[in-house]
């Protein structure tokens, strides 16, 4: 798990605060568990990453906009999905059907 937060770090770039690694990881545990939840797939299965990756990174670079729908600063406006929503409509793509 390690070297997917350092990824994750790596592409937060500059948005990226030093002080945050407990928070990107709980951020990160919290994605991989709906994603293996809703796939019925292992936690370590390599194939939910690239799902939970872009949850976190959106979610990371959301915080203190919870709750919006939209937001407008600076003449640039915004619009929000639900990323909880959105990563459990992806990763059902890759869903493990119970045989």
């Amino acid at each position: 798990m390690n070297e997917n937060i350092e990824r994750i770090k790596k592409d937060l770039a500059d948005n990226y605060h030093d002080a945050n690694d407990e928070v990107l990881t709980d951020i990160f545990n919290h994605f991989l568990s709906i994603a293996s939840d809703v796939s019925n797939r292992d936690k370590n299965d390599k194939q939910l990453i690239p799902y939970v990756h872009q949850a976190v990174i959106a979610t990371y670079l959301r915080r203190g906009d919870e709750g919006k729908e939209s937001s407008s600063e600076g003449g640039m406006s915004s619009g929000y999905v639900d990323i909880e929503e959105k990563l459990r409509k992806d990763v059902l793509s890759i869903r493990r059907g119970n045989f």
